[in-house]
């Protein structure tokens, strides 16, 4: 009986994975979770932003109806395409918070927005905020990549 249990002990931590379920939300570090965000935002994947935006009691997802947490990713969405992301150093915020300066990169377009970046439960890292005025005002929501070489492409 006990090898029976042991040869499903990975299926059984694997599907619980698959859930999107408890202590699998946030991310190992700072950057790791800004990372994490940007490459779900760019894939359009809702549950895997949601799985790294939250706050220090944890990922939104928990603090937000479903309805008002798509509709908050959507725009974020908007304003967070682009080719290139570089994160810069972080600098203390406020009750342990870690503000960090990314340089998005699309096409044309720069900015440098600062994301907040908090730890919640388990020593997990989560995205509590961004500077979403800073990409809107350097031309970034609604943007999109267009053909190489393309200039601009911001969608109207």
């Amino acid at each position: 009986m006990k090898q029976v249990a042991l040869l499903l002990l990975p299926f059984i931590t694997s599907c619980a994975s698959l859930s999107g379920g408890g202590d699998g939300a946030g991310a190992e570090s700072p950057s790791a979770a800004i990372q994490q965000f940007l490459t779900a935002a760019r894939r359009k994947d809702l549950p895997a932003m949601a799985n790294v935006w939250g706050t220090e009691k944890g990922p939104a997802s928990k603090a937000l109806g479903r309805q008002e947490l798509e509709r908050r990713e959507l725009i974020m969405i908007q304003c967070l395409a682009h080719e290139q992301a570089t994160l810069g150093a972080s600098t203390p915020g406020e009750a342990g918070r870690l503000r960090i300066p990314v340089e998005l990169t699309l096409v044309t377009l720069k900015a440098r927005p600062a994301f907040t970046v908090v730890k919640g439960p388990g020593g997990r890292w989560f995205v509590q905020d961004l500077e979403i005025a800073v990409l809107r005002d350097g031309g970034f929501c609604g943007a999109t990549a267009g053909p190489p070489g393309a200039a601009g492409g911001a969608a109207r």
